[in-house]
């Protein structure tokens, strides 16, 4: 879809990839897939009747307790404790069991927590979305070549939000491949750890982990913007009262340093692709005018 927003030059394209159209409303569903059928082919998981655990934030989260319902699965998801109340009710109605941990003591810790869970319950499996090549796989054969169709391999600039980088790398490999794309990762300015700042607390959900994942790969990001709470706030109303969309927040982000870009002389004329994750419903509760 055509992005335009106030202060966007006339000479810049801005298309957004709507993932909000998956099944379950995010793009975390394609890894999701991914990840359990993987799980299901090489034995780590049962056709029915196992045990599903993960660390999320809330989307990848939400779309694995959507398949084990669908399989059978008993679900557990671990998620830091200033989660939306909004994305713990709709892992609930999932059957999905929500273990709360301090979001003060970061992902890292929310990680060693799901894998302590993993170790103490006899033959559950732990997705680990960060670690889990399964994650960039899919949007390397399926968001990337969508991308890739649907511009007609028009894309001079990628902007990405990062959470654990699989959207990011696996989209950028496929059309690095293929043409000389400048990639830029989003991140928020309180957690910019690829602009050499330092994890924390941050009010941009799905994106900033605050660490590197093992499945992010670094050369394949030219540049990196860091982008305020507030910026990604009002980019994010900016975009659904200009669209008629009702976006996410990591969607407002990822709009705020794709017109920052659209301002560059180097980009006049340019095609800018960039990602919406989701839908704006799980985070109304953060919502301030």
């Amino acid at each position: 879809m055509e992005i335009r927003l106030a202060h966007l030059p006339d000479s810049v394209r801005l298309l957004a990839k709507l993932e909000m159209f998956n099944p379950l409303l995010n793009v975390k569903d394609r890894p999701a897939l991914y990840m359990m059928r993987q799980a299901e082919v090489c034995g780590a998981l049962p056709a029915r009747g196992g045990t599903v655990i993960e660390c999320s934030s809330g989307s990848t989260g939400i779309s694995l307790a959507a398949l084990s319902a669908r399989r059978g699965h008993r679900c557990i998801i671990v998620m830091p404790d200033n989660a939306t109340e909004e994305r713990r009710q709709i892992l609930r109605e999932f059957g999905a069991e929500v273990v709360l941990v301090p979001h003060e003591d970061g992902l890292p810790a929310a990680w060693r927590h799901a894998e302590e869970l993993q170790r103490s319950i006899p033959g559950s499996w732990l997705a680990h979305q960060d670690e889990n090549p399964e994650n960039l796989r899919a949007h390397y054969e399926t968001t990337g070549p969508e991308i890739w169709e649907a511009t007609g391999g028009q894309v001079d600039v990628l902007v990405c939000g990062v959470g654990t980088g699989g959207t990011l790398t696996g989209v950028a490999r496929y059309l690095k491949e293929r043409r000389d794309v400048h990639v830029v990762a989003v991140e928020p300015a309180r957690a910019a750890i690829l602009n050499g700042g330092a994890p924390g607390p941050h009010g941009i959900p799905g994106i900033g982990a605050g660490y590197v994942s093992e499945i992010m790969d670094l050369d394949l990001i030219d540049e990196a913007i860091a982008v305020p709470d507030e910026a990604a706030a009002g980019t994010t109303r900016e975009v659904n009262r200009a669209t008629g969309l009702l976006t996410g927040i990591s969607s407002g982000a990822a709009a705020y340093a794709a017109r920052l870009l659209a301002r560059r002389e180097r980009w006049a004329g340019s095609t800018i692709v960039t990602v919406f994750p989701d839908t704006g419903e799980r985070y109304l509760s953060l919502s301030t005018e």
